[in-house]
């Protein structure tokens, strides 16, 4: 099995991927087209709003005391005109987000006609958890979002603990494994079995 479609080759030259991104919130889905201007309708139908303005930054390990976390940004100019979209975000709540899904997907593109009317739909190639949404503000109109969410190594600081027992047996495989029952506890011997 292949990540790509059968039909789909993904080492030819006419061929290109779009970078999507979808947020879980609750006032519903959002869907992103990250680096791309316009609106990009899929295979299903559904919209995905592009900007150049929207990027991700890439993922970090948790390696010599880096906490793993990724980011996707909205970087843009208030109009004075305009609603603050700031604001409105700031009114739904510090936890708007927090603990929801944020999935990444690439669009398979074969031609510039894909742009328009998609054969392949998008194939999804990691989810991770939203934790915080940031706001930054520099000068006068000069605004930034952000939602930071888990790296793929988040797991590594919260390993679970592992008896070595049959309740810790068991939970390690999924079934009960009676052989353990008779483990040695203790280091003490009456006499040495050997030498």
């Amino acid at each position: 099995m292949t990540f790509f479609p059968s039909d789909f080759d993904p080492r030819d030259e006419r061929l290109g991927l779009l970078d999507l991104v979808s947020l879980n919130t609750p006032d519903g889905t959002a869907r992103f087209w990250i680096g791309g201007d316009g609106v990009f309708t899929d295979s299903s139908g559904e919209q995905w709003f592009g900007s150049q303005l929207l990027s991700v930054e890439s993922l970090e390990s948790a390696i010599n005391g880096v906490a793993p976390a990724g980011r996707a940004s909205l970087a843009y100019f208030q109009d004075p005109d305009a609603d603050n979209l700031i604001a409105s975000i700031k009114s739904q709540g510090a936890d708007y987000v927090s603990g929801r899904d944020i999935a990444f997907y690439v669009q398979p593109v074969r031609s510039f006609g894909e742009m328009y009317k998609p054969t392949t739909a998008p194939i999804k190639w990691m989810k991770r958890v939203m934790r915080t949404i940031t706001f930054s503000i520099q000068g006068p109109v000069q605004r930034e979002i952000s939602v930071s969410f888990e790296a793929w190594s988040e797991n590594r600081r919260t390993a679970r603990r592992i008896a070595y027992n049959t309740a810790g047996h068991a939970s390690l495989i999924g079934e009960s494994n009676p052989s353990l029952e008779f483990i040695p506890t203790t280091d003490f011997e009456e006499e040495k079995l050997f030498g």
